[in-house]
């Protein structure tokens, strides 16, 4: 029984608790590796010029049938649908033809009351599921409607407002 261990016996020694330095310098060895791959796929790919040109051939100032934004509406509009009030808050902007910017902006700031009213009344009586469609598409055809019905159509029997935009629409329960 003396060839047998026993637990007196002082334990082997534990490994340190730091990396094995062989681990160590295979990582690096590694790393260094991937940094002399990346940077011949780099060289040899071609990479830039650093010279970067571009010429304009054609300046959307100048067309009149060009698209710009106007924004109609940033404000804030209840909904109680789900039987529980939500606060909306809400920015409208529309795309209109340069040429007829200047006529919408005047329609707006002659009815900007009675816009913002009837933006709010649609907001309203949305339902819950219509305020949270992901492209928001049953409100923007709500509004362009209505965007419609106000602002007309221009000289050759356009409709002023061609698409209607809504960025921000973020509800939020208005008990808590």
């Amino acid at each position: 029984m003396a060839d047998e261990p026993t637990t007196e016996q002082a334990p082997e020694q534990a490994p340190s608790g730091g990396m094995p330095k062989k681990l160590v310098m295979i990582v690096a060895a590694v790393m260094a590796l991937e940094v002399v791959a990346v940077g011949a796929f780099l060289v040899l790919s071609g990479g830039g010029t650093g010279e970067a040109s571009a010429e304009i051939e054609y300046d959307p100032e100048d067309d009149p049938d060009a698209l710009v934004e106007v924004q109609l509406i940033a404000d804030r509009f209840q909904n109680m649908h789900t039987g529980r009030v939500w606060q909306w808050e809400c920015e409208v902007f529309v795309n209109v033809k340069r040429k007829n910017q200047e006529a919408v902006q005047k329609v707006l700031e002659s009815r900007n009351a009675e816009i913002l009213a009837g933006v709010g009344s649609i907001v309203r009586k949305a339902t819950h599921s219509q305020l949270r469609e992901p492209e928001l598409q049953s409100l923007k055809r709500k509004l362009g409607a209505y965007f419609r019905d106000v602002f007309g159509a221009d000289e050759d029997e356009e409709d002023r407002i061609v698409r209607v935009l809504i960025p921000k629409l973020r509800g939020a329960p208005a008990d808590f």
